[in-house]
């Protein structure tokens, strides 16, 4: 028995040709609804994660516009992740005594900004990102608003 007829017909059911467009058919397809899986986050529901961020030594003027309810932005456009609490205190530095020792010392002028940011995230794997940005302590967090940009560092991850 072959395989194929006089017409090109593998079994006298459908042509060579048409078999390979709806094999490549079905792979983008599958491929696609792969991919929109993985994005859904098919691995769990979505949970709260609470970020602590301290941007040491600002101005304080610079400080003015930071509020709660503050939405991030990641690119150019609004995030779901707020500030829901703000703290400035003294900037706490080392620096160098007469003697030449390191000491604490606390800035007369500069001001620590501390400000806890709250939003929901799926977790798919080894890594938790919360308005475009990698969440991890002791890791770079920009503070970026509509009206200002802080760079700052993680201090702590809470998952709810």
């Amino acid at each position: 028995m072959r395989l194929t007829d006089e017409n090109g017909k593998i079994f006298g059911i459908i042509n060579i040709v048409d078999l390979l467009v709806l094999l490549v058919i079905l792979l983008v397809l599958a491929g696609a609804a792969y991919k929109f899986k993985e994005r859904s986050g098919g691995e769990g529901a979505a949970k709260t994660v609470r970020v602590t961020v301290i941007a040491p030594a600002l101005r304080p003027e610079m400080l003015n516009n930071v509020k709660v309810g503050d939405r991030m932005v990641s690119g150019s456009s609004f995030t779901d992740v707020v500030i829901t609490d703000v703290k400035i205190q003294t900037s706490y530095t080392i620096t160098i005594d007469s003697a030449g020792k390191r000491v604490e010392a606390f800035d007369p002028y500069l001001k620590d900004l501390i400000v806890t940011i709250e939003g929901k995230t799926v977790i798919p794997g080894a890594t938790i990102n919360l308005g475009g940005q990698e969440i991890r302590s002791g890791k770079d967090y920009f503070i970026k608003s509509l009206d200002y940009d802080f760079k700052g560092l993680i201090l702590s991850v809470e998952i709810e």
